[in-house]
């Protein structure tokens, strides 16, 4: 049996520890020697996420294990994968797998990011709680525990992670049964039900908002802000970023072959309705967008509708006019992305003088 134990610099964060800075240290023992994981520390105004060092390791013969569970929606999942890249960069043997659902965004996101996916049964819970769709929902949790419980036995994890979304219910709860470390992770003031449950049961919780901690035992909540994955915070120069987002509107200079960064100043307008996209916010987009265009020629905007408004907005709206990027998700926005791709474009039209400090 593996146990557990938390050391926090304060049993009852107050929200100035966003500020000042603390960090906790997850200390794992039993059968294995023992092993550090530095869960949460926030520096330079930056959350830094679970992350196992590799100071320690369990074994020689047996790696750190992790089990992350999220799905449903970007939230849940980019948090998750922030949290597996960072214990993958302080420790290359622990072993961090998925589970997941296959009809939702986490089957698409989490291979593209490197990991394996295990696919378990999400139970979803409907609003209101008296729908008689709920009546079926201790026979479809039975259901799903018992396929969580061949998964937990498969991997035999150190830990479980559980970043929210109806998939990590389940999962979360059959690992608490079993004995299974059990940690969870919420990214909004107002917690989602599914960790609002888990929280009975987690041995930890990390909350991004001090709001969050009234829907959690608050002796086992601690204050670090939301997971950001590495790659985000790498520099690219707004002149690519333009030309990455709207090709058409952007002109080539003889000068050294590079795009000008004197010029008027732009105003850019990113329009975002979550991961699977809001049809308030796109009605009213799709009403005022071309509009507040011709109104202002510096101004730019790149409007995600989510995947289900996507075709729909793009009949209403068109994608002919230069200064308008609609996506249904834009997964492909890390700055790494952006200048590989922008470096394939200038070496195929022959454009000389491009360096990294362009980029």
């Amino acid at each position: 049996m593996i146990g557990l134990q938390l050391v926090r610099a304060s049993t009852h964060p107050s929200p100035g520890c966003l500020r000042r800075g603390i960090s906790g240290v997850l200390h794992v023992s039993g059968n294995v020697k023992p092993t550090k994981c530095l869960v949460c520390a926030r520096s330079m105004g930056t959350a830094k996420v679970f992350a196992l060092t590799s100071e320690v390791s369990t074994s020689q013969e047996e790696a750190f294990r992790i089990l992350m569970v999220a799905g449903g929606t970007g939230g849940h999942i980019y948090p998750a994968i922030a949290i597996a890249d960072e214990i993958k960069n302080l420790n290359k043997t622990a072993q961090v797998q998925f589970a997941g659902t296959k009809d939702r965004m986490e089957w698409s996101a989490v291979p593209q990011a490197g990991y394996e996916l295990s696919v378990v049964p999400a139970v979803a819970i409907r609003r209101p709680f008296y729908s008689l769709q709920n009546l079926l929902v201790p026979a479809k949790l039975l259901i799903a525990m018992f396929a969580c419980w061949k998964l937990l036995n498969r991997i035999r994890p150190h830990v479980v992670v559980g970043t929210g979304g109806y998939v990590s219910g389940p999962l979360c709860l059959a690992a608490a049964i079993s004995g299974f470390p059990v940690v969870i992770q919420e990214q909004n003031a107002y917690a989602g039900i599914t960790n609002r449950l888990l929280g009975k049961i987690a041995q930890t919780i990390f909350v991004a908002f001090w709001a969050a901690t009234a829907y959690f035992p608050k002796d086992r909540c601690m204050l670090y802000g939301n997971p950001t994955r590495v790659e985000l915070r790498q520099y690219v120069s707004a002149a690519v970023a333009r030309r990455y987002f709207f090709p058409q509107d952007e002109r080539r200079i003889a000068d050294h072959g590079h795009y000008s960064e004197k010029r008027k100043k732009k105003e850019m307008v990113l329009i975002l309705g979550g991961s699977l996209g809001a049809l308030a916010i796109n009605e009213a987009v799709a009403d005022m967008a071309v509009k507040s265009l011709e109104e202002n020629s510096e101004r730019h905007i790149i409007w995600q509708t989510g995947p289900k408004y996507y075709e729909e907005m793009v009949q209403r709206v068109g994608q002919t006019h230069p200064r308008l990027a609609i996506y249904p998700y834009p997964q492909e926005m890390s700055p790494r992305i952006i200048k590989r791709r922008m470096l394939r474009l200038w070496q195929k039209e022959g454009v000389q003088g491009c360096s990294q400090r362009v980029l």
